[in-house]
């Protein structure tokens, strides 16, 4: 169980980097669109950084209640993106964005850590109210929050970009495929939800599907790529049924 409190800390760190993250997200969209000769975006006013063009109210709402959030959706012209091949890079730049995005707060994270001589891998991010430990925070839940939207947004999952690169590249061998389990797409979103919120109870957190997305992946990479041998604490993201249960 989550405190009120530290659930609203945890919000407070992982807001920046969701916001940044899915502003490059759709941004990366509107940008391969307009390059692949479609000026829909352009039109639409989403050719910006503004948050207020590119971030969803229920996108943001998810993200505070399950940790999961996204983006406005770019309007996309089929007459301008004729070939799978373009409607695949346009798809597949919305994943990469946020593995970009992440690399960033990396970036940020080793220069923070080398200047201040913290041990992240003793570090409570919670437990810090000095201004080093908010900026450490917001790098750590920025890097987390964008790898998780990496891997969440890269599934092969009908109305995510994982999906449409499959369909964009595929369709014309399995169009079958694709148009049943399109029909089928709500049952779809229904196993998922049950295949992430079922074994942390069941196994009493043995088997977590939204924790190996989010922080497992994270603390994989920092002890990687960022400070080799470390294994950092991270807080994880927001999740409202934590405070609830």
């Amino acid at each position: 169980m989550t405190s009120p409190g530290t659930y609203l800390a945890i919000v407070l760190y992982t807001l920046p980097g969701f916001v940044l993250g899915s502003v490059i997200h759709e941004l990366s969209h509107s940008a391969i669109a307009l390059r692949c000769g479609d000026p829909t975006p352009r039109r639409d006013g989403r050719m910006t950084l503004d948050p207020r063009r590119n971030l969803d109210p229920f996108g943001c709402l998810a993200m505070l209640v399950a940790g999961v959030g996204w983006g406005r959706t770019v309007a996309l012209d089929p007459l301008f993106l004729r070939t799978g091949r373009q409607r695949a890079a346009v798809a597949a730049t919305g994943p990469i964005g946020h593995l970009v995005v992440a690399a960033i707060f990396a970036g940020a994270l080793r220069v923070e850590l080398l200047g201040s001589g913290i041990d992240a891998s003793s570090y409570d991010v919670l437990a810090q109210f000095t201004l080093e430990g908010v900026i450490l925070g917001v790098l750590m839940q920025g890097f987390v929050v964008n790898l998780a939207l990496f891997v969440f947004n890269s599934l092969p999952i009908p109305g995510l970009d994982g999906y449409a690169v499959l369909r964009a590249l595929l369709f014309g061998r399995i169009p079958r495929v694709f148009l049943y389990t399109e029909q089928y797409r709500h049952a779809i979103y229904v196993l998922a939800a049950l295949a992430v919120l079922l074994p942390p109870p069941l196994t009493h957190g043995a088997v977590d599907i939204a924790a190996a997305m989010s922080t497992e992946t994270a603390s994989l990479a920092f002890e990687h790529l960022i400070e080799p041998g470390v294994h950092p604490f991270f807080i994880g993201l927001p999740n409202l049924f934590h405070v609830l249960s």
